[in-house]
């Protein structure tokens, strides 16, 4: 079923073609700033004088206002997504594909000017960026595959009835996405909505709003009808629980933090007034994810996949490694190179637009908390690289290595979602497995080893989502290391896939008796 699936390629940026394309779309980011993005609800623009003001992470210069949305603005919004689920869940799946083929080559078409738009207002740089936008094509191209056979029902016994089992699109849905993949956990989102027929009011991250209305406006040019996709910034306290308890919405797509999706899940659990069915919830809400290194390790392989996995885009990735399990014999050579492979990150840190290695944390929150963990650590071990910040011009924080941590310790148990790792030295295998399964969370992990004992047993204890051999523990890539992970890390949807688009569709079987 997967020939002819191809991933998508991330573009070069080492070319000079390519260069001058991203600084040609820095140059017409400079030209939107400052702009008004209005509410989408039905197609309709509406302008409200609140509005939410997008910052740049590296500057904290002001990128554009979106409007924000109140509790009435919600209301339609779930109203027209309902009435347009009328029509669009008529919509033949063959439709509903096309129109995902055209938002494809729309993306790609408006690539650079997408990427811009991803590094300024995330923080990313610009290698991050593009692979963001390529995991969203990855997306699209996979849904329409997997869509077109789910189309097809369920493989039935023959009798003498006629019979079959199809799948049918369930209602309106909430799109909750997270500010740290704008593009294509926000698309993500959006387009297996769409394709299975169902329709979605999306509300995205405060943070990054104007990435996700561009994303939107490529949805109406692709000829996604009105309705069926509207964009309705907000704030959680104000809409959040209202969207999640209306009695018309019918499932929740959320990603982000273990305290929001929690709430979600058991707001969504309580029957309203009018409420027809129960309510769907999808959740990602992150992780403590662990990289194991035994005593036969290729040290220095071991070392640079946990930089990577810890500290590109400033550790935040739900994915990231924040917590080194080694070996003791191998411990202080590990924390060495490691320190080594930090280094050569610290020297490339800047702002996204000068592709750097590293750049910013999100906003004043993040890096006040991220900060906070930073001395918490300084306390309960020993900084042995970075710790240094300054949210002076921007929100700078540097890769922060921390030796010595014991496993009750609260770094090596808090979601800290930033910059800092901590290194936890363990005299055995079996160790290892016990403090990487400690925490509440379950979504990746890693295994550096040689010992086909020790990798035997980790395929079986190691309780993630997704787990790693001998590489890093982040950038899984479509229908190659489909994603989700197990207890507080979510509910294991597994993006990319077909049982992911079952979340949003419902078996029905129909049997015709066809004797006289």
């Amino acid at each position: 079923m997967l020939k002819g699936f191809k991933n998508a390629a991330e573009l070069d940026f080492t070319l000079e073609e390519n260069k001058q394309k991203m600084e040609e779309a820095f140059r017409q980011v400079d030209a939107e700033k400052g702009a008004v993005y209005p509410l989408i609800i039905g197609g309709e623009r509406i302008q409200t004088e609140d509005r939410i003001t997008s910052i740049s992470p590296a500057d904290k210069g002001v990128l554009g206002y979106a409007c924000t949305c109140s509790r009435e603005m919600a209301e339609k919004a779930i109203v027209t997504a309902n009435e347009a689920f009328k029509t669009w869940s008529m919509v033949p799946a063959e439709e509903r594909i096309r129109c995902l083929k055209k938002l494809a080559m729309l993306i790609d078409e408006n690539r650079f000017i997408l990427d811009a738009w991803n590094v300024e207002e995330s923080g990313k740089n610009w290698g991050e960026a593009d692979g963001e936008l390529c995991e969203q094509l990855d997306f699209i191209n996979s849904y329409a595959m997997h869509m077109a056979e789910l189309d097809k029902g369920l493989e039935l016994v023959d009798t003498d009835e006629f019979n079959k089992c199809v799948y049918i699109p369930i209602g309106v849905g909430v799109a909750l996405p997270p500010w740290n993949f704008p593009f294509s956990l926000f698309g993500n989102m959006v387009v297996s909505a769409v394709v299975t027929g169902n329709t979605i009011v999306c509300k995205p991250s405060s943070d990054t709003p104007i990435v996700a209305y561009k994303f939107v406006e490529l949805c109406e040019k692709a000829g996604v009808p009105a309705g069926v996709v509207n964009y309705i910034p907000g704030r959680g306290s104000e809409i959040g629980d209202y969207l999640v308890e209306h009695p018309l919405t019918r499932f929740l797509n959320f990603t982000g933090s273990k305290a929001v999706g929690c709430r979600i899940n058991e707001h969504a659990a309580k029957i309203s007034d009018g409420q027809k069915w129960i309510k769907r919830v999808v959740a990602e809400m992150g992780g403590k994810n662990a990289i194991i290194v035994d005593s036969s390790a290729n040290v220095k392989k071991a070392a640079q996949g946990i930089v990577n996995s810890a500290f590109t885009f400033q550790g935040q990735k739900c994915s990231a490694c924040s917590r080194a399990i080694v070996m003791e014999d191998v411990y202080d050579e590990l924390v060495d190179a490691v320190v080594e492979c930090a280094k050569a990150l610290k020297e490339d840190q800047g702002s996204g637009r000068s592709n750097a290695a590293m750049g910013p944390v999100i906003n004043q929150g993040a890096y006040d908390s991220i900060t906070n963990y930073i001395e918490i650590g300084r306390k309960e071990g020993t900084v042995v690289y970075g710790g240094n910040y300054s949210d002076e011009k921007g929100y700078f924080i540097e890769p922060t290595v921390i030796r010595d941590i014991k496993r009750d310790a609260r770094i090596a148990n808090e979601e800290i979602f930033g910059p800092v790792l901590a290194v936890i030295k363990v005299s055995s295998f079996d160790e290892a497995l016990d403090i990487a399964n400690q925490t509440e969370y379950g979504l990746t992990g890693s295994v550096y080893s040689e010992d086909r004992d020790n990798i035997r047993k980790a395929k079986i204890g190691f309780h993630v989502g997704n787990l790693y051999f001998n590489r890093k523990s982040t950038a899984a890539v479509v229908l190659q290391h489909p994603f989700g992970g197990f207890n507080m890390s979510g509910t294991d949807a597994k993006t990319g896939t077909s049982d992911y688009l079952t979340n949003f569709l419902n078996l029905k079987s129909i049997s015709e008796d066809l004797t006289d």
